[in-house]
């Protein structure tokens, strides 16, 4: 079944294509462009469809913007190939320019045992919870516009738990537009929403606060079936004009699907803009 959205096969074998379609950028209509988790996911799905491994961990660094529009080149070279094991870079690029730098793990071995030693933290049903406001400049048609987002532990600025957020998340468009199943590629769409957490824990509610993403790591325990994703998500500080957090993707069921961690560049008419 086809994902949030769908790589064409490039120049060759190990080169893919995708189009910045408005469901898979964000910012304001002019400015639009690809979504950093859009273009992990992209990775992730480039190298396993280079390879014919899952992937266990990825690590990109955003490197430049890639217009709502264009046509980015992801490309993966693989490094090191065993039994069970392989190890690749992918670059991906846009009007000329490199846009993403990425390190990826992949493989699977038989009979792999499979545990956890996290919980997910007791919320509400999504379904009880309140939808996340977008405060920042968007586009009717974005990528927002394909996922519904729900609140289930919001900021408190004043307690003990600043700086902890959690969140339902799921798909809402059509399989290959901003719809589909829960995969790796989707998993690692939803964990770049890290910079809003930061932002919004960093903002007091006031909103004055924007993070953008520097870079974004993802490591996968393997998908399964659910229809919504809890995404714990938690800043653990901020100095120099940098924020850092981490991230917790769990099933419905509770089974931890993945983790993540990301680190962003703070803008703020508040504290003065950095980057």
């Amino acid at each position: 079944m086809a994902g949030f959205f769908t790589l064409q096969p490039g120049s060759a074998d190990n080169k893919w294509l995708l189009e910045v379609a408005p469901w898979l950028s964000v910012g304001a209509p002019d400015i639009a462009f690809m979504f950093g988790g859009v273009g992990l996911g992209a990775t992730v799905e480039a190298a396993e469809r280079t390879t014919g491994r899952p992937v266990a961990w990825a690590t990109t660094q955003y490197l430049a913007y890639a217009p709502r529009g264009s046509t980015v080149e992801f490309e993966v070279t693989p490094l090191v190939e065993g039994h069970h094991t392989s190890q690749a870079r992918a670059t991906a690029w846009a009007d000329g320019r490199q846009v993403l730098g990425a390190g990826v793990s992949l493989g699977t071995r038989p009979g792999a045992v499979r545990r956890q030693f996290v919980t997910p933290p007791q919320v509400p049903r999504p379904q009880d919870c309140p939808r996340l406001p977008i405060r920042w400049g968007f586009a009717p048609d974005d990528m927002y516009s394909r996922v519904d987002v729900r609140i289930a532990k919001g900021w408190d600025a004043t307690g003990d738990d600043a700086g902890h957020m959690i969140y339902w998340m799921r798909p809402t468009g059509e399989p290959g537009a901003g719809g589909g199943p829960i995969d790796r590629q989707m998993l690692a769409i939803m964990a770049d929403f890290v910079p809003a957490s930061i932002g919004n824990a960093l903002s007091d509610d006031r909103g004055d606060v924007a993070a953008n993403s520097l870079d974004n790591c993802i490591r996968f325990l393997g998908p399964v079936e659910t229809e919504w994703v809890l995404c714990d998500s938690r800043v653990h500080g901020a100095a120099d004009g940098f924020g850092h957090g981490q991230m917790l993707l769990f099933a419905e069921d509770g089974t931890l699907m993945a983790t993540a961690s990301q680190s962003v560049v703070l803008r703020s008419t508040r504290f003065g803009h950095a980057g």
